[in-house]
């Protein structure tokens, strides 16, 4: 190796942030069983399940429109052809993890899973070092100033 810097071709992206979130899910459930958790109730539960899926659900959908329209790519371990920067990527550089993050919880109040909330920061912890580590440097490499100067004005999550 000389230490000559080789540009990536695209994020290098191990597991598809559905099935990182989708497992998470599960292993909560296998905790709960193995474990015997209590479950988890309180007053108003429906109503933040609702505006956790409704939040979850529209920041999703709002992205997914933005980049089809935009004609760039939805998978993350594909190269971006365009950087978003307006609409609900002004609010988030991550919306529809935000949004996946959203539904995780909204699905864990549903089920009344401690298990499913427990494994919820893990998941997070693995889509901000893995996912999203690998997006930001493929995009500060593909992007450049625009990238950095989208990085300093709009936060990762919120």
């Amino acid at each position: 190796m000389t230490g000559d810097f080789m540009p990536l071709k695209h994020p290098k992206i191990m597991m598809p942030p559905p099935a990182l979130f989708l497992g998470g899910l599960l292993m909560g459930y296998g905790l709960d069983r193995a474990l015997n958790l209590p479950a988890v109730h309180f007053l108003g539960q429906q109503w933040v399940i609702l505006v956790l899926a409704l939040i979850g659900i529209s920041l999703v959908l709002a992205a997914v429109i933005q980049l089809r329209h935009a004609h760039t790519t939805l998978m993350p371990h594909r190269a971006a052809k365009t950087l978003l920067t307006q609409g609900v990527f002004a609010l988030s550089r991550n919306p529809i993890y935000l949004g996946f993050a959203c539904l995780h919880l909204a699905m864990a109040l549903a089920q009344h899973s401690t298990g499913m909330l427990i494994m919820w920061a893990p998941v997070i912890w693995v889509i901000q070092q893995h996912v999203i580590a690998a997006e930001e440097a493929f995009h500060a490499q593909q992007f450049g100033e625009q990238w950095q100067a989208y990085r300093h004005k709009v936060r990762r999550w919120l």
